[in-house]
């Protein structure tokens, strides 16, 4: 009786300690898939140059989420900040400097660039990587007037530690770079100088920066165009070879050829916007410069992007320059090779970064008039402005006022 008991007591402690033994099991591997789905290897970044960031911080630095939080062990009295995109990817990656409603008034992209870049300085592995750095982008840091490396200024976070509270902060912006300052403490003066170069500041490459573009456009249904066709001008603001055509003068990009020209013939009241079938080259060009309304025309664009890929895609005319008209300066060159076709040089230029974009088209005079017709063009992007001079030039050179 006894032996039976005590088999059915040893029966009961196997089974409660199986028990245990799978519950013990199933908290394990819940803790460690909460661990392993923090793991820098499930995060995806929308930048290559934050991955390269990321890949040198701490682990525990990486959370999933947006966060700003103290990282002592990288610099001592400044945060951290990681901020998210709608694909639950890595979009920002920085030393907190500013905050959100700063960034908003000044210029986010800026703002975040210069988080972004202190954070890749702090995380140089010593001063001459930090020097690298610096020359490689072009860029000038000074601590009181003395360039980073010289005299005792040589700690990324020993300046950022002693940026305290209160700090008066100014941004300011000429034709080839921005300044960021700090002033602090004791007349104490932190600045970073960059050029204005759109790879540096928003941290894309070519890929990215074409496939973002792309992806843009795309989406864009902009569909506000300028439809002001009667305009109130001075005779002193036009010019005019023959008495037809009367011209009012823009900004040149290059050559004279290409320009923000816009192009009148009288009307009863003042002068009226050439948009007319015996002016095609006048027309094309007011066109592009936003300022004729026509809701039938559309353009079929081949887009060379990075690596030999090239999409092809249409859309309206009004949406494609509509999408410019913001950030862009807009420049044109309209031109006739043969009878009948029509051929346009057509260049945006960032108002902000050295960068432009570049589209050739070649059209049948007819298109530019007809309902729904589609204009024909190939689209070159994301091109750094001192590239542009021998490729535009080419392009022009081949123009009949040239021949």
């Amino acid at each position: 009786m006894i032996a039976e008991y005590l088999e059915r007591y040893e029966l009961c402690k196997k089974k409660i300690h199986m028990k245990l033994f799978f519950i013990l099991l199933v908290i394990f591997l819940n803790v460690f898939g909460l661990f392993a789905n923090r793991n820098d290897g499930d995060i995806t970044f929308s930048l290559k140059k934050l991955e390269d960031i990321a890949s040198q911080l701490p682990e525990k630095y990486l959370i999933d989420r947006d966060t700003i939080m103290m990282c002592p062990d990288i610099c001592e009295n400044k945060s951290l900040v990681i901020q998210y995109n709608e694909k639950q990817q890595v979009s920002h990656l920085g030393i907190s400097m500013f905050s959100k409603e700063i960034k908003e008034i000044l210029n986010e992209h800026v703002c975040n660039f210069v988080e972004r870049f202190l954070l890749e300085l702090t995380l140089a592995a010593d001063h001459n990587a930090i020097t690298a750095l610096l020359d490689h982008y072009g860029v000038l840091l000074q601590r009181n007037g003395i360039k980073f490396g010289e005299r005792n200024v040589n700690s990324i976070p020993a300046i950022l530690n002693e940026i305290e509270d209160p700090v008066s902060f100014t941004l300011s912006k000429d034709d080839k770079s921005y300044t960021a300052s700090w002033e602090y403490g004791l007349q104490n003066l932190f600045a970073i100088q960059f050029p204005l170069n759109r790879e540096l500041i928003t941290g894309t490459n070519k890929l990215e920066a074409d496939n973002d573009l792309y992806d843009q456009l795309i989406d864009n249904n902009c569909n506000n165009p300028s439809s002001h066709t009667n305009y109130m001008l001075n005779d002193a603001e036009l010019i005019s070879n023959d008495g037809t055509v009367f011209i009012c003068k823009g900004d040149s990009f290059m050559l004279g050829l290409i320009n923000e020209n816009t192009y009148y013939k009288k009307a009863a009241a003042g002068y009226e916007l050439i948009f007319d079938e015996n002016y095609p080259q006048e027309s094309l060009s007011n066109l592009f410069m936003g300022n004729v309304d026509n809701n039938d025309l559309k353009i079929q664009i081949t887009h060379s992007m990075y690596g030999n890929y090239n999409p092809e895609f249409e859309m309206k005319l009004n949406d494609f320059i509509c999408f410019f008209k913001q950030d862009f300066k807009v420049y044109t060159a309209a031109y006739q090779r043969k009878p009948g076709e029509i051929n346009a040089t057509v260049i945006f230029q960032n108002k902000m970064y050295d960068y432009i974009h570049l589209l050739i088209i070649s059209t049948k005079q007819e298109n530019i008039f007809s309902k729904n017709g589609v204009l024909t063009a190939s689209f070159r992007s994301n091109i750094p402005q001192h590239n542009i001079n021998n490729l535009v030039s080419d392009i022009l050179l081949e123009t009949p006022e040239n021949k």
